[in-house]
C-alpha cells in the first residue's frame, strides 16, 4: 500500500509542477510587430545576356518573360567595363524573337502570342531607338493589332531599349503610325543593397 501512496504522490507532484515549463518562461504575449516589407529579389538573369520578352501567360496576364541569349563579345568570353554587345540584344533583336513567339519551353509553360500579331520574324522592318520613343516599324499594318498584342509589342520593345522600360514606344506600319504608348508592366524595385 505504501508504493501505491509513493506513486500517487510523486504523480500528484508531476501534475502539479507540470504547468512551470510549459508557461514559457516569463516571456509575455506581445502583439504582432511590423517589421516592413518582405524580402524581395532580382531574379532576372543579367541584363548582358537575356532579352526580356513579353508573352501572355495561361490566364491571360501580360508576364515578363527572360530569353538567355548567348552573346558573342568583341573580347572573348564576358564585357569589359564600356563595351558593348553586339547586335543579339538589340531592340531589333528584341522585336524579331517576340514576332517569333515562344520557343518551346515557354509554349510548354503556357506563354503566348496574341493572335493579331504576325507570326514571322520579317514582319519587322526596323527599331528605330534615336528619337524621343522608339519607333517600331513592321512590314504588316498596326491598326488591326488588338491592344493585348500591341503591349507585347511596346513591352518588349520597352525593355529593350531601357532597362526600366521608361521609352515610349510608336508602333508603325504599311497603315500608318499610332501615338506613342508606353509599357504597363512595372518590375516590383529590388531593396537598395
Amino acid at each position: 500500500m505504501r508504493r501505491r501512496t509513493g506513486r500517487a504522490a510523486r504523480l500528484a507532484v508531476l501534475l502539479a509542477l507540470a504547468p512551470v515549463p510549459l508557461s514559457g518562461c516569463g516571456i509575455q504575449e506581445t502583439e504582432v510587430v511590423e517589421a516592413g516589407r518582405p524580402a524581395v529579389g532580382d531574379l532576372l538573369p543579367p541584363r548582358e545576356t537575356r532579352l526580356l520578352l513579353f508573352f501572355h501567360g495561361p490566364d491571360g496576364e501580360l508576364l515578363p518573360v527572360p530569353r538567355i541569349v548567348d552573346v558573342p563579345w568583341p573580347s572573348g568570353g564576358s564585357p569589359a567595363d564600356g563595351e558593348e554587345a553586339d547586335q543579339a540584344l538589340s531592340p531589333l533583336a528584341a522585336v524579331t524573337a517576340q514576332l517569333t513567339g515562344p520557343d518551346e519551353d515557354e509554349r510548354r509553360a503556357g506563354f503566348r502570342n496574341d493572335s493579331s500579331l504576325p507570326g514571322t520574324a520579317s514582319a519587322v522592318d526596323r527599331v528605330v531607338t534615336d528619337g524621343p520613343a522608339v519607333e517600331v516599324r513592321l512590314t504588316t499594318g498596326v491598326r488591326t493589332l488588338t491592344a493585348p498584342a500591341r503591349d507585347q509589342l511596346v513591352c518588349t520593345a520597352a525593355y529593350a531599349a531601357h532597362p526600366k522600360g521608361s521609352r515610349p514606344v510608336a508602333l508603325a506600319g504599311r497603315d500608318g503610325r499610332l501615338p506613342p504608348a508606353d509599357c504597363s508592366v512595372r518590375p516590383v524595385p529590388a531593396p537598395a543593397r
